[in-house]
């Protein structure tokens, strides 16, 4: 690099004043007309925030990308990985950084801290567009990669088998699906087996496995039963990877904030935009560079191209599956319980959120009895795990084990839980008629006491 300390601490001051023009620039119009659910407001404001953390190392780099005096380069570089991750697959970050110099949108230096630089700044752009993950800045030094997490909040251990990787030089070369994969499960994927608990999961429902599905029923699987029984705690993140995370140490159920990116990337994949179609979508985005490049399906470009794994890793369909499911467990969770509803309203408290501005989606989804949302499928009576989660199954299926084994603890848990309407009912006969017995039991002594009294002569 040939710019001074000096030149360094102007160009980062200047992004840093760019963020409010940038979120400005590229906040969305209407995704689908004016009544479409689907809300991306909070989207680029959330995109500023988080890239106002950007070590001043990797801000400098922005400057190669300038397309005027007003910008720092940021929607240049965002919109070539944008681009780039939509319409190739089986890539790399190195491969991306290679594209972005040939295109002249980074500067092509070579030395090792400007190439660390450079693998982080891809590294949490891909974060951001995916949602997948949050990208750790400034806690490590360059030459590494990391991913955000609390040390002293809930941890299952079940999504992360680590949080950095220190030489980072070894994985950037290989596909973004091997690099993901190395932090551990964050995309899941179906059993490559197609096997679980001895069911089929690929299993067709007339087929003779069907009968070993687990079945849910919204009224036994629900957030009230849930916070009830189990006094579990809700966490709201900002990370697709945590959702429905549930540690048991602490009883806390990760849920992510954002249903509308999910809505996003499906659309993008519908429209052909991902993979190679490039595409604009047809959803009503149209004509909008701005908002295409802000989502585009970039989760995509994590789908790996392996095939019959003995570690499987999530292909194009499973994340399909996976961001479809996500959508349906907030329906199974909230929506179609009153008293989850109801729930909904008093959990989700603005102070607990990932971020101030919400995702007015989540509450339509977690508040309402009904409510139609593209690439939602409908409510179902009678939910399987199998069926209707074949990538999150072995989350949903912790959940209802779980909540399965509770058992009330007082009279009043008692006399909410009706997951066992024969208990519920056999509970209210016994109290009733036992009430009855007891009260005429009491009328009869009363009515002995007086007829004694009346035989001593004192009535």
């Amino acid at each position: 690099m040939t710019s001074s300390k000096g030149d360094v601490a102007v160009k980062h001051i200047e992004s840093r004043v760019n963020l409010r023009r940038w979120a400005t620039l590229t906040r969305r119009r209407p995704v689908g007309g004016p009544k479409d659910p689907v809300d991306l407001d909070w989207y680029a404001p959330w995109v500023a925030s988080q890239r106002s953390k950007l070590p001043i190392s990797v801000s400098v780099l922005l400057a190669h990308g300038r397309t005027g005096a007003g910008d720092d380069g940021f929607q240049a570089v965002w919109n070539a990985v944008g681009e780039y991750t939509r319409t190739t697959k089986d890539i790399s970050i190195d491969e991306i950084i290679d594209h972005l110099g040939a295109a002249g949108v980074l500067g092509r230096e070579n030395d090792r801290a400007d190439t660390d630089a450079k693998r982080l700044l891809i590294f949490s752009l891909l974060g951001w567009q995916s949602m997948v993950y949050l990208p750790e800045l400034n806690s490590h030094p360059l030459g590494t990669l990391a991913i955000q997490h609390d040390v002293d909040g809930p941890d299952s251990g079940l999504v992360f088998d680590r949080y950095v990787i220190s030489y980072s030089a070894d994985m950037c070369d290989r596909p973004l699906w091997v690099l993901l994969k190395c932090f551990g499960n964050l995309l899941p994927a179906r059993p490559s087996d197609r096997a679980v608990n001895g069911s089929n999961v690929a299993a067709i429902e007339k087929s003779k496995t069907a009968a070993l599905w687990t079945a849910l029923y919204p009224n036994q699987l629900n957030a009230y039963l849930l916070h009830t029984l189990m006094r579990v705690k809700f966490r709201w993140v900002d990370s697709l990877a945590l959702h429905l995370d549930y540690d048991k140490s602490s009883r806390t159920l990760s849920l992510f904030s954002f249903p509308s990116i999910c809505v996003a990337h499906l659309r993008a994949r519908a429209s052909g935009s991902v993979g190679g179609g490039g595409g604009g979508s047809e959803a009503g985005n149209k004509g909008n560079a701005a908002f295409e490049a802000l989502i585009g399906g970039a989760v995509f470009a994590f789908s790996s191209l392996e095939v019959d794994a003995a570690d499987p890793r999530a292909d194009e369909d499973d994340i399909a599956h996976f961001l479809e499911e996500v959508l349906v467990s907030f329906r199974l969770l909230f929506g179609q319980s009153a008293k989850s509803r109801k729930l909904f309203r008093d959990v989700n408290h603005q102070n607990d959120a990932p971020f101030h501005q919400p995702d007015t989606l989540l509450a339509r989804l977690c508040s309402e009895k009904c409510v139609e949302v593209p690439m939602l499928p409908p409510d179902r009576s009678i939910y399987y795990a199998a069926r209707d989660f074949p990538v999150l199954y072995r989350r949903v299926e912790l959940l209802a084990d779980e909540l399965k084994g509770a058992k009330p603890t007082s009279i009043r848990d008692l006399l909410k839980d009706r997951r066992d309407t024969l208990q519920f009912w056999t509970f209210w006969l016994i109290s009733v008629f036992g009430g009855i017995s007891i009260f005429m039991g009491l009328v009869q002594i009363v009515l002995q006491a007086v007829q004694i009294a009346q035989a001593a002569g004192k009535i």
